[in-house]
C-alpha cells in the first residue's frame, strides 16, 4: 500500500489561539460513530455535558449543538477546545476535528492526504516561501493485490493520470516562464493529453458563477458582488500589481496544490479537461482577489495572500455543492 502527500505535509500544526480564524465556529461538527459510543459510555459530569449538546442533523446523523454565533459549544473564551484543554489530549475528539484540516482520497492501493487551504496555517506555509513543493510517495510494505477487473483499470488509471499531473507540476515549477505562460501551456498540454478543444471562463463569466455559489456567510456575498461590480477597475492596476508584488511562482504553485487535490479524482469520472479548467479558473480568481487587496490598500502582504486563499477554499472546496457547479457547470 502506498501513501501520498505533500513534502510539507508533515510539517503542519495547529496553530490554535494564535489562529486569526476557528475550524470551530460556522461549521457543522459531525460526530462519527465511533466518537458517539464513546461520548455514550464516558460516565462523567463531561460525559453528561457532551452528551447533552449532541443533536441529529436533518440527513439522520449527529453533531455537536451549535451555540451562540455558531461556535461549537466545547470551544471557550480563548478559542480553545475544552475537550482537550480538559483532558490534556485528544481522546475525547471526533474524527472531524482530530483530523481537519487533513483530507484524504482513496484509491485501489493508493491514500493522497494533503492539507486544506481553509486553514490559515496551511496556506502561510504553501505562500510563505517561492521554493516548489514535491510530492511524496511511502511504502508500508504491503503487498497490493489486484483481485478484479475493475481494480485494475482503476490502478492502470490512477497511474496514467498521476503521470499527466506529474507533468503539469514540472511545467509549472519551471523557473522559465511567467505564470501566464504556465497557464497556458498547462492548457495547452491538457488539450493533446484529452484530444480536444480546453478554454477557460474569462473574468466577467467566471464571477458571474461565483455568484451562483452557495454562500458561506453574508460578508462572501457582499465580496463577491463588489468585485463583479468593478473588476475591470480593479484589472486596471495588473501590471502594477505585477511589478510590484512578483507573485509568479506563488501562483504557479497555488495551481499546483489545486491540481494536486482535485485533478486526481478525475479517475472515478473521467473529468479531466473540466478539473484542469476549474484549477485554472479557482488561481484566477484568486489572483483576482489578491489584485483587488492591492487596488483598494496599494499593497499585499503576506497575511493579505493568506486571507485571500483561505476565503476561496472556505467558500468553495469546502461545499461539494459549490464544486461541483465550478467544475461541471449548472
Amino acid at each position: 500500500m502506498f501513501t501520498v502527500k505533500p513534502d510539507f505535509y508533515d510539517e503542519f500544526k495547529c496553530i490554535a489561539d494564535k489562529c486569526t480564524d476557528s475550524c470551530c465556529i460556522g461549521w457543522e461538527i459531525d460526530v462519527d460513530e465511533n466518537a458517539l459510543e464513546k461520548y455514550n459510555g464516558l460516565q462523567s459530569p463531561l460525559g453528561d455535558e457532551i452528551r447533552s449538546e449532541i443533536i441529529k442533523s436533518e440527513d439522520g446523523s449527529h453533531c455537536f449543538k451549535l451555540s451562540e454565533k455558531d461556535r461549537c459549544p466545547f470551544l471557550d473564551g480563548t478559542n480553545l477546545c475544552r475537550l482537550i484543554t480538559d483532558r490534556g489530549d485528544c481522546d475525547l475528539l471526533c474524527d472531524i476535528c482530530r483530523e481537519h484540516p487533513r483530507f484524504y482520497e482513496w484509491f485501489v492501493g493508493v491514500t493522497e492526504c494533503g492539507l486544506g487551504l481553509c486553514c490559515e496555517e496551511v496556506c502561510r506555509i504553501l505562500l510563505e516561501n517561492e521554493d516548489p513543493f514535491s510530492i511524496i510517495e511511502e511504502s508500508d510494505g504491503e503487498e497490493i493485490v489486484l483481485e478484479t477487473k475493475e481494480e485494475i483499470a482503476e490502478s492502470d488509471f490512477y497511474i496514467f493520470l498521476s503521470a499527466f499531473r506529474e507533468k503539469l507540476f514540472e511545467i509549472l515549477f519551471s523557473k522559465d516562464m511567467s505564470f501566464e505562460e504556465k497557464l497556458v501551456k498547462v492548457l495547452s498540454k491538457t488539450e493533446e493529453f484529452c484530444g480536444e478543444k480546453v478554454k477557460i471562463r474569462n473574468y466577467k463569466n467566471s464571477l458571474e458563477v461565483y455568484k451562483k455559489t452557495e454562500p458561506i456567510d453574508e460578508k462572501w456575498t457582499l465580496f463577491i458582488n463588489d468585485l463583479s461590480e468593478n473588476y475591470e477597475s480593479v484589472l486596471k492596476v495588473e501590471k502594477e500589481f505585477q511589478e510590484k508584488t512578483k507573485g509568479d511562482m506563488l501562483y504557479s504553485k497555488i495551481l499546483a496544490y489545486i491540481i494536486y487535490r482535485h485533478f486526481i479524482k478525475a479517475v472515478f469520472d473521467k473529468s479531466i479537461k473540466e478539473r484542469i479548467c476549474f484549477a485554472a479558473e479557482s488561481v484566477r480568481f484568486i489572483y483576482l482577489c489578491d489584485m483587488k487587496t492591492y487596488f483598494e490598500e496599494g499593497e499585499l502582504t503576506l497575511n493579505d495572500r493568506v486571507e485571500n486563499l483561505k476565503n476561496w477554499s472556505k467558500q468553495v472546496e469546502y461545499s461539494e455543492e459549490n464544486t461541483d457547479l465550478l467544475i461541471y457547470g449548472d
